[in-house]
């Protein structure tokens, strides 16, 4: 049952990376001349792995910082595979993934220690 909610949470992750990104790219593109809008490409991961660690060490309510540790063990399972996938091999900075993992396991014991929303109708 935890897998299927780990899959459902990392392709919520992925989906979220990517139109942030075609987002932004649309931005920089038709809107902005200034080349310093390009850093915003460097927040988009973390903030979305922080996101949805919370959300999903939230909806299981149990070990936040595994919870953390699994969402950037898929997001960088992926990331591994397609850059194998597509020969760029010698471009993955195992360092920067490793930066996003203290993100990530924050927001999975954050998530574990927020309150559920009571609806009362």
């Amino acid at each position: 049952m935890r897998i299927g909610k780990l899959v459902r949470y990392s392709l919520y992750l992925l989906v979220m990376i990517l139109a942030l990104f075609f987002t932004l790219t649309i931005y920089i593109y038709y809107f902005s001349d200034k080349p310093s809008m390009e850093i915003a490409y460097n927040f988009i991961v973390p903030v979305c792995m922080f996101v949805v660690s919370l959300f999903y060490s939230r909806k299981v309510h149990e070990n936040g910082l595994l919870r953390g540790i699994e969402i950037w063990i898929v997001y960088f399972a992926l990331v591994l595979l397609m850059k194998v996938l597509f020969n760029y091999a010698e471009e993955i900075s195992i360092l920067r993934h490793l930066l996003y993992l203290p993100v990530s396991i924050l927001g999975g014991v954050l998530g574990v220690n927020m309150k559920q929303r009571m609806v009362t109708r």
